[in-house]
């Protein structure tokens, strides 16, 4: 469910630092926000630069992904080119964990993938909520963030999404192509647009 956004809440946000609402999930307006700005236009940058150095070397790419990525498990792997990790403080990959290429983790929300995952090619995992019936709380750039959690053992067919303040538990299996819009339990099969569970182990 989408949280409110009123003029008490508004009053009550500017009272309260940026990364402080960023971290309790409140709402915050990106677009007057040139630290945040900053931050997703230097990932970016900082990706290119990544993606052009793998086509010379995967090796000296790897090295300068661990720098980017500071949570980034040494026995994990993600091919390249990726597409976006916005910010990389937030984004945690654990041990022996396969990512394919054209990862794409969009805005500030915390996303933890676990250990022994498997990540396939072209997958999106979006934190941000923007005002889902006020037009004019869009165009004022209002958004919060809900962290995305994946959990040991877990294989992610390519193209999967998965959406805002989503938990996979362990040994899941998301089918290519599925738009994950709710949890998931651990020990099963889920597919689909939205996601449904069609097995349990």
């Amino acid at each position: 469910m989408q949280r409110t956004l009123t003029n008490e809440e508004i009053e009550r946000l500017n009272k309260v630092s940026l990364f402080e609402k960023i971290e309790n999930g409140d709402w915050y307006q990106f677009g007057k926000e040139p630290e945040l700005q900053e931050i997703v236009k230097k990932s970016s940058q900082r990706i290119q630069k990544i993606n052009d150095k793998s086509k010379e070397s995967f090796e000296e790419a790897r090295v300068l992904l661990e720098d980017f990525l500071p949570h980034l498990s040494k026995t994990a792997e993600i091919y390249f080119p990726l597409t976006s990790v916005e910010y990389p403080e937030h984004f945690y990959v654990g041990e022996e964990s396969f990512i394919n290429s054209g990862l794409q983790v969009i805005s500030a929300g915390k996303v933890t993938i676990g250990n022994h995952c498997f990540i396939g090619p072209n997958c999106q995992l979006f934190t941000p909520n923007h005002h889902a019936s006020s037009p004019s709380l869009r165009r004022q750039g209002w958004q919060y963030d809900a962290p995305i959690t994946i959990g040991d053992d877990c294989w992610l067919g390519g193209g999967v999404i998965i959406l805002p303040g989503v938990s996979i538990g362990d040994d899941v299996v998301i089918g290519a192509g599925s738009v994950v819009t709710k949890d998931v339990p651990s020990h099963c099969m889920a597919a689909g647009n939205p996601a449904r569970i069609l097995k349990r182990y």
